[in-house]
Order: structure tokens, then C-alpha cells, then sequence
């Protein structure tokens, strides 16, 4: 590694995070940060979360080696200075556009991978690979690659932080990729596990190469009032940009609060105040206490 490199390395670019700002200076936002059985809502600095310890390093023949340098030359930075993240910071989202859609694949899928939840998810996929009495089904190829995983986890370690300084892995998939922007009458939430697989409806163009799979797409939230929506198929390179119902967006934001509630690795639930407590107390969480600059609850036993 190069000499004195950073060592807190941001999973959740802050480039990202500011399109949900809560200040003029873009430097501040609202979060609800997970303390044992409690959880805090409050004004945060961005810089102050979404980070982990040595994320990106993986040992290379007893050396270690941090990728974090990369991925910010290499993929933070062109999208942050594309015009496609220029109409998004800009609230022009209604301008976007089929010649924004590589700008857009590339920010969701790097953003589903490169985040401590998706490497612990790996490895907890590993392990259920190897028991037989898992339940869960898996193709050959899918238990050959896991089974490697587990003869050398810091090969996955590996693996992931190259996936996290590169999009070369997602590329195969680009023409398969349909792209749908879903602008929304309320206000949209997210996470420091900003890309959510949800359920979607079952099409006979569906790209679903796994026995059993469930059709699925995946949501990123762009900003307070857009998100974005991906799928795999037969879609002739489609690229869509409509206002969303009401009810399409709950479901989302239901989807970030539930997740948060859920896993441990999502530590910070990204959201204003309004409507906030409903959406916690379903998650469920109990209101402990309510003040002008914190909300307090306690999970539920």
C-alpha cells in the first residue's frame, strides 16, 4: 500500500449522500443510526458515516493491499462529474434520458456491490452452499464458487474489492439491462445499503439464469424525489422516465426501513422526519421519546 493511505474507507460515496442534504452546505442529513435495541434519528455529518475500517484491503502473499485509491479514480469520479449526476444533483431528474443509462447502470450495480452487507451476504451464501440441509437451492456453478469461497475466504475478500474498484464485471450484462426512472409524489429515503432487490412481476423477458429464482429488480433512490429501477431481460435496450404512484414509492421506502431494521451490516436509515414514525413503529419499532432534534425508539421484542 502507498505510504500513510486512508484507512477509514467510505462504502457510501458522499457525492451520493448529498442529494440527500439536510443543510444549504450539503454537508449535513438526517439519519436514524442503530444503537443496540435502540435506534437514534438525528442530524449527522456526511463524512461521519457510511465508512468502514480497512474495507478495501485484502492480503496479497502476506502484503496487504487497499483498492480504496481506485475506486475513487476510477469509478466515483467519473460518474460524479457525468452530466447524468449533474441533472440528478441538479433536481432535473424529468430531463433523464435513454443517453444517461450507462451512467445510471454503472452507479447502481457498483453500489450494489461494494458495500459490507453484500460481502457478508457472500459469505453467509458460502456457508449455506456447503450444509445440505440448508434448503436452499443452488446451480453447480453457484456451489463451485462457493466452495472455493470457503477453502480461501480471503480470496473473497479479494474478489469483492476488485468488483469494488472496477466495472468490468458488470459489463456482460449491459445489454440485458432495462432502466426505468420513477419519479415520486413524496419524499424517498435510503441507506448505507442504498441498493435494494425487490420482488418484481413475473414477465416471460425476465433474464433468470438460477433454479428457482425469484424475479427480481433493483431500486436505488437518486435523490429525495427520484429513483431509479433496473432489470435483466429481453427488453430491447428500454429506458423509461414516469411519475410513480404514491403507494409504488411507500412500498420502497417501507423496503429501506425494513432492511435497516433487519440487518446489522445497514447502519444508518437516511431520512426526514415526516412520516418517519409510522414507517418505524410498522418495522417495528416502539417511540421512546420525540423532540425537535432527536426521535428516539426501541425495537420491539
Amino acid at each position: 500500500m502507498s505510504q500513510n493511505p486512508p484507512r477509514d474507507h467510505h462504502y457510501i460515496p458522499q457525492f451520493y449522500l448529498r442529494n440527500f442534504s439536510a443543510d444549504e452546505e450539503r454537508k449535513k442529513l438526517f439519519t436514524v443510526m442503530r444503537h443496540g435495541h435502540r435506534a437514534v434519528w438525528a442530524q449527522r455529518a456526511i463524512k461521519s458515516i457510511g465508512f468502514e475500517r480497512d474495507l478495501y484491503v485484502h492480503m496479497n502473499e502476506g502484503v496487504p493491499v487497499s483498492v480504496e485509491t481506485e475506486i475513487n479514480s476510477r469509478v466515483e469520479t467519473p460518474i460524479s462529474k457525468s452530466d447524468t449526476w449533474a441533472k440528478i444533483t441538479a433536481g432535473q431528474t424529468e430531463q433523464l434520458n435513454i443517453t444517461d443509462k450507462p451512467i445510471l447502470y454503472a452507479l447502481i450495480r457498483h453500489l450494489e456491490a461494494r458495500t459490507p452487507h453484500y460481502l457478508r451476504t457472500v459469505l453467509e451464501l458460502a456457508g449455506l452452499a456447503g450444509n445440505p440441509d440448508s434448503g436452499m437451492k443452488f446451480s453447480d456453478e453457484e456451489r463451485e464458487m462457493y466452495a472455493e469461497i470457503r477453502r480461501d475466504p480471503e480470496a473473497a475478500k479479494e474478489a469483492f474489492n476488485m468488483m469494488s474498484a472496477s466495472l468490468e464485471w458488470t459489463q456482460r450484462n449491459y445489454r440485458m439491462a432495462a432502466v426505468s426512472i420513477l419519479r415520486s409524489p413524496i419524499p424517498l429515503r435510503t441507506s448505507t445499503k442504498p441498493v435494494h432487490s425487490i420482488k418484481a412481476p413475473a414477465h416471460p423477458a425476465l433474464y433468470l439464469p438460477y433454479p428457482g429464482q425469484t424475479p427480481f429488480q433493483l431500486l436505488l433512490a437518486l435523490n429525495k424525489t427520484t429513483m431509479a429501477s433496473l432489470v435483466f431481460g429481453d427488453f430491447d435496450n428500454a429506458f423509461t422516465n414516469d411519475i410513480c404512484a404514491a403507494d409504488v414509492a411507500l412500498g420502497f421506502n417501507r423496503q429501506v426501513v425494513g432492511q435497516f431494521a433487519h440487518f446489522d451490516a445497514v447502519t444508518h436509515l437516511i431520512a426526514d422526519r415526516d412520516g418517519l414514525t409510522a414507517d418505524m413503529t410498522w418495522a417495528p419499532y416502539g417511540l421512546v421519546d420525540d423532540t425537535e432534534r432527536k426521535i428516539t425508539y426501541r425495537r420491539k421484542q
